[in-house]
């Protein structure tokens, strides 16, 4: 077996969450189900097989794999239960083809008592927005498996450094961070490159990157004291300087979320639950993160995701969530770069994204 390491530092906090709630330390498991998530939505974006994990489908069946005489590898464990994900991450009868180790962890919290949370609440608002501390610093991944597959994780993170999250509560603007070893995680990302896995349709159910759309947004306020200005904040002004002044960091994600869904939402659109999620009367998963405003070169930088319906798309969803007007009524003049990916060549954007040009 060999070895793959990837030295993370944060961009904005990262959730990993606890066995009572809160955070002590980053917790593997967590990475490794936010890692599953892109990576399903990866290989639907290229027409492959996988499973919605949560109904446990696939079963690895030992008599079938040793009666089965398909001579590609990768179908036949498709012929005895295996998903293209599974394969990779495991599944009932079949180990996960990798090992996942955080190693130097030097990470804070960025408060504390550690079961505190932030409630931002923008104009309006009675309940808000509940923010965990999360963690900032810096840590190590250890990858132990087969190359091929490291390879593959090596390309998945280089995808998630430019546009993706690591950790829980990317919704709320958790698990951006940049890579410290790049070239040599690029490295081993260019020994293995994607490839189309088949011709399966898209669909709303389970997330597929044909249906995302990816915005950034770099602002270089005239005034260290900008984000006073951004709704919300200054109702907790002493816990956001003290971010502002240790990381670098201010958690603008609330006041864009709800202009969103509070101001600018249309009743044709649906249910705006939909995207934005709900807690009550049933948990919903949010189908668009935002990050905080985190610190870059001379200038700041917002970016996130929008995992939509069809219907979204095609009624406009998603000329709002890119309008750059909306961006620049919360947050200081700037720039706002975004693409979708329906249409495009989705083995382009992993390559590009990943490093594997």
């Amino acid at each position: 077996m060999t070895h793959l390491r990837c030295t993370i530092r944060t961009r904005t906090p990262i959730y990993t969450g606890g066995i009572d709630g809160t955070m002590d330390r980053i917790h593997e498991t967590s990475i490794i189900g936010s890692l599953r998530w892109w990576y399903e939505a990866i290989v639907r974006g290229l027409g492959g097989s996988a499973c919605d994990p949560t109904e446990h489908t696939c079963h690895f069946d030992s008599d079938k794999y040793r009666r089965s005489k398909a001579k590609d590898e990768r179908q036949r464990l498709r012929d005895v239960g295996l998903c293209d994900v599974c394969r990779v991450f495991g599944a009932t009868g079949w180990r996960r083809r990798f090992k996942l180790e955080v190693v130097k962890d030097n990470t804070t919290a960025i408060w504390s008592p550690p079961d505190k949370m932030l409630n931002i609440r923008p104009p309006g608002r009675k309940r808000g927005w509940y923010l965990p501390p999360g963690r900032m610093g810096s840590f190590t991944l250890r990858f132990i498996g087969e190359p091929r597959v490291l390879s593959l994780m090596a390309s998945l993170l280089l995808f998630l450094e430019q546009w993706g999250n690591l950790g829980a509560k990317p919704q709320l603007g958790y698990g951006v961070f940049s890579i410290e070893n790049r070239n040599e995680v690029k490295e081993w990302a260019e020994k293995w490159r994607w490839q189309v896995l088949g011709n399966k349709a898209p669909s709303d159910k389970l997330p597929d990157l044909r249906r995302f759309g990816f915005f950034k947004y770099r602002f270089a306020p005239s005034q260290p004291g900008w984000w006073t200005d951004v709704p919300g904040l200054t109702y907790v002004a002493r816990h956001v300087q003290s971010l502002v002044s240790r990381y670098l960091i201010v958690p603008v994600s609330p006041a864009l979320k709800n202009e969103w869904r509070f101001r600018k939402w249309n009743r044709n659109w649906g249910d705006p639950r939909e995207v934005f999620g709900t807690l009550k009367p049933e948990r919903r998963r949010s189908r668009t993160a935002v990050s905080w405003a985190y610190r870059m070169d001379e200038g700041w930088e917002v970016r996130g995701w929008a995992w939509l319906k069809e219907i979204h798309w095609t009624k406009g969803v998603w000329s709002v969530l890119s309008d750059k007007h909306i961006w620049r009524s919360i947050l200081p003049d700037g720039e706002l770069s975004t693409f979708g990916t329906q249409n495009s060549n989705i083995l382009e954007i992993i390559q590009n994204g990943g490093g594997n040009e």
